[in-house]
């Protein structure tokens, strides 16, 4: 005999599941016959079905009897559940088995008043669940339940029979095990947006405050529109499964308002395809056959069902091996597209490891020819002005052909060069097209073929072309073919300006480096034929071929240094210049450059050029025979004017001068022309004192170069004040060096007087431009400082120096070797940064490092003792602070003027030693 143990409406709401579990488990108690553990699993799966797919408020009962416990859920909707085929892959239905698997018995019965009781019995014990597959309930006779309810349903609408036509059974399964799985996933979305799902099931019924509005009616229609007929399909295609069918031939019995219901379900599944794209819900997108069943199935259901209730005869419905194929129709000419696509993102990973314009250009070319199946393809790089080299050839290209366009003038009159003067992409779709609008061309291809040239630019800057041939006429229309080979050459126009930035900055770095040793060189003696013969050797084959440095003597050119990469060339060399003296009144050349001041630039040296410049034919002969291919002449400059001329050539590498070069080439020839002057100035003295002293003040200004006004994010400012005038020249010393991401700064002070500390100095300004150019860590600066200083130090003598690195973010590091701190004007105040100092230079220098950061505006000013050691009138020191507690105010210029100011007010007029200023302000863009 049974007894109600649990009769509750748990309703629908989204805490309906938990609520009715915890009412199972204290109404049946510790100690009943049946497992609590395995009823509350029951219901827990079957209150979880009647909330997700029933209609109206869900009635939970238990009847607890000697059979075991029966749970019985009711709810208003006639759909009833099916028991699905076993599946890895679905997310949904797998309760149902389980209710199977732990159930003696369970069934479906009509409900009184309407909807359906879904039922199990759970016997006494435990552990009755098995492992083994649960058999599809043979005994549901769902025709009988069917009609059972429809002979209770008085009000329902007319119904029509729909016949679909035949679907292979797998598909249908796994088509609806998906659909299956977005109505879980929306489900669980709607109810984890907000704490209660109200009990009507009307489309309202899934709003929640995160949900939008539109979002929330779509999950009603995916939820609960067209749940009949899916409901239906399922039914016929698990029945095929049993069966062993591959194939179910669709037949559903579906009212004619099943028409607008299949229509709003068909555009929600359209809309959650796009919600999953998002990546928004754990549901993948729907599978392409997948989307083709379902648009064919609704819309011939559609078509048919209004027909017939219309009561016209049926439309003929297409077989949905038809519609496959009208989709596959649709994708086959999308298939060239995808490769074009796959070709670019093939492309755009590799070029990620590039790091050069060679490879950036030969990874582009070996993907058109492999991956595109391009006749031939090129990249070609702007050479100058007026010219394209090629950086990369790959294909079937005749070498004689490639011979005669490896180096192309950028004219309209080929497709490379009108694409960049157009700054449009060239399309030529087949051979008559290319003669006519290319004749010089005519000749160069024999077949047929299609041509795709396009320029490479990044914003106003103009890189080079990418040319790609294809054999036979163009099968692609010009507009697709235009929209590819211009994304194609986007790709690697970013990547080549990526490379040739690097480049650039590399080649900026090696300059740099190459100052500095010309610095130590051209500081490392008074003898100016030593010191130009030192750097025509530097120049040579780092920068040029051929060097030759010359000097107005007697109202004559003299070369008195020349280099060559083959020293045997270099009598020679001296032979030719010798029987061949220059012509002073040539318009162009070292006679010109010398007379206007002003350099040339040869990017590219004629023929025309060579010719002009012959004096005879015996002279051309041996200017050819030179293989000049570019050229830079440039002026030896001084304090008294021009004096000389430094040219440069490149011939057998190939390599072509640019704008960049020139500047390069003049920075080396004003530290030339200082040091010619110089060591003039050293030989002209009659050897006192005070010609030695002005030599070596001479020698000082030209170390001591004012700092630009700003480099990167750091405004600067620097002062050097000599002592008295009866006072020795002393070695104090500033220096400043960008490098990437950073400005470096030194300020030193050698120790003793005259020529000797000058010299010193300007060793140490040497390796600092060097050591600060090439080394990452600060310290390891000081230390590459100290190692090649000690060569040049007598025994006593050493250098308190203090290295700074300001980076572009602000932060700074601080290595001091036995130098006074520097002052740190930050928020309106002024206060040494404390350091911790180290053997000075020459002694073992071996620095740590203090570390900061500056905000937009503060200052650090680095100073040599001169500061800190000026004495008052009484002999007294200086009140530091006083003078720089100002320091914050005015531009840098005028701070460090004032400070000066204040200082000489202190003093009451000259300084007893030298003073060096350098003042950085960060001051980023």
């Amino acid at each position: 005999m049974s007894s109600v143990a649990v009769d509750l409406a748990v309703g629908s709401e989204a805490d309906a599941v938990p609520q009715a579990r915890r009412l199972v488990v204290d109404a049946l108690g510790e100690n009943s016959a049946v497992s609590v553990d395995e009823v509350a699993l029951v219901v827990t799966e079957l209150v979880t079905n009647a909330v997700l797919h029933g209609r109206g408020a869900v009635r939970l009962r238990l009847l607890d009897g000697d059979a075991g416990v029966r749970v019985e859920v009711q709810d208003a909707s006639s759909e009833l559940p099916v028991l699905p085929r076993h599946s890895t892959d679905a997310m949904t239905g797998r309760g149902l088995a389980l209710v199977a698997r732990i159930a003696s018995a369970w069934g479906v019965d009509p409900a009184p008043g309407g909807g359906k009781t879904v039922w199990a019995q759970v016997p006494p014990g435990s552990g009755q669940a098995t492992d083994t597959e649960p058999e599809f309930d043979a005994e549901l006779d769902v025709d009988a339940l069917l009609a059972a309810f429809a002979d209770d349903d008085t009000d329902l609408e007319p119904t029509f029979t729909v016949e679909l036509g035949s679907v292979p059974t797998d598909l249908l399964l796994s088509a609806k095990s998906h659909i299956d799985n977005v109505v879980r996933e929306f489900t669980l979305e709607a109810a984890g947006s907000t704490p209660a799902i109200p009990a009507q099931p009307a489309p309202s019924g899934l709003a929640s405050e995160r949900l939008p509005p539109e979002l929330a009616e779509l999950v009603a229609t995916v939820v609960h529109g067209f749940s009949a007929a899916r409901s239906a399909i399922k039914r016929q295609a698990l029945a095929a499964a049993r069966r062993g069918d591959r194939e179910v031939r669709l037949s559903l019995t579906l009212p004619a308002s099943a028409a607008d219901a299949g229509e709003q379900y068909l555009a929600a599944l359209d809309e959650a395809d796009r919600y999953a794209r998002n990546a928004r819900l754990l549901t993948l997108e729907t599978a392409p056959v997948h989307q083709v069943f379902r648009r064919w199935y609704v819309q011939t259901l559609v078509d048919q069902l209004r027909a017939a209730a219309a009561g016209a005869d049926p439309p003929p419905a297409p077989t949905f091996p038809d519609m496959l194929g009208q989709a596959l129709t649709r994708v086959a000419p999308l298939e060239a597209q995808a490769a074009r696509l796959e070709l670019l993102q093939k492309v755009t990973a590799e070029l990620t490891g590039a790091g050069t314009v060679e490879d950036i250009a030969r990874t582009v070319v070996r993907n058109a020819t492999e991956a595109l199946g391009a006749h031939n393809a090129a990249v070609y790089v702007l050479d100058g002005d007026d010219a394209l080299r090629t950086a990369a050839v790959d294909g079937v290209l005749d070498a004689d052909v490639f011979g005669q366009y490896g180096r192309i003038p950028v004219t309209p009159d080929l497709p490379a060069g009108a694409a960049l003067l157009s700054g449009e992409p060239v399309v030529v779709r087949d051979r008559a097209e290319l003669v006519r609008r290319f004749p010089s061309l005519s000749g160069a291809y024999d077949s047929e073929l299609s041509l795709l040239v396009a320029p490479l630019i990044i914003g106003e800057h103009t890189l080079g072309a990418l040319s790609l041939t294809f054999g036979g006429p163009a099968r692609v229309e010009e507009q697709t073919q235009r929209m590819f080979v211009t994304t194609l050459a986007d790709v690697t126009a970013q990547a080549l300006e990526r490379a040739m930035a690097t480049s650039a900055a590399t080649q900026a770095h090696e300059r740099l480096r190459f100052l500095a040793e010309a610095s130590v060189v051209l500081s490392s003696t008074l003898e100016y034929r030593t010191v130009l013969e030192a750097v025509a050797e530097l120049v040579v084959p780092r920068i040029a071929d051929w060097c030759s440095i010359q000097l107005l003597e007697d109202d004559q050119l003299r070369t008195v240094a020349l280099a060559h990469v083959d020293p045997a060339k270099v009598a020679w060399a001296h032979a030719l210049s010798e029987h061949y003296p220059a012509d002073m009144s040539s318009p162009t050349g070292p006679p010109n450059v010398l007379r206007t001041g002003v350099s040339e630039h040869y990017a590219n040296i004629p023929d025309e050029l060579i010719a002009s410049s012959a004096i005879d034919q015996e002279h051309l002969r041996l200017m050819q025979e030179l293989g000049m291919s570019s050229s830079l002449v440039v002026p030896l400059t001084g304090r008294t004017g021009t004096f000389g001329t430094v040219t440069m050539i490149t011939a057998g590498s190939g390599r072509r001068y640019d704008d960049g070069d020139v500047a390069f080439a003049q920075d080396l020839a004003r530290r030339a022309a200082l040091a010619v002057e110089n060591a003039h100035a050293y030989r002209e003295q009659s050897g006192r004192l005070a010609s030695i002293t002005r030599v070596a003040e001479a020698a000082q200004q030209a170390i001591l170069a004012p700092p630009p006004p700003r480099i990167g994010p750091v405004a600067l400012a620097a002062r050097y004040v000599s002592a008295a005038a009866e006072a020795l020249i002393g070695g104090d010393l500033y220096e400043v060096v960008r490098r990437p991401g950073a400005v470096r700064l030194l300020i030193g002070d050698v120790r003793g007087k005259g020529l000797e500390a000058v010299r010193t100095a300007t060793v140490v300004l040497g390796e600092f431009r060097s050591a600060a150019a090439d080394l990452d860590d600060l310290r390891d600066v000081a230390v590459q400082i100290d190692r090649r200083l000690s060569g040049y130090l007598a025994g006593e003598d050493f250098v308190t120096a203090l290295i700074a690195e300001v980076r572009d973010d602000g932060s700074f590091s601080i290595a001091s070797c036995g130098h006074p701190a520097p002052v740190l004007a930050a928020g309106g105040h002024v206060s040494a940064v404390e350091v911790v100092p180290t053997l000075p230079l020459g002694l073992g220098a071996a620095p740590s490092l203090t570390s900061g950061r500056l905000a937009p505006g503060d200052r650090l000013l680095l100073y040599t003792d001169g500061l800190v050691e000026a004495r008052l009138p009484d002999a007294s020191f200086v009140d530091f602070w006083s003078l720089v507690g100002p320091l914050g105010h005015g531009a840098p210029e005028e701070a460090l003027d004032g400070l000066l100011a204040r200082l000489r007010g202190a003093v009451c007029g000259d300084l007893g030693d030298d003073l060096a200023l350098l003042l950085a302000e960060y001051r980023p863009e």
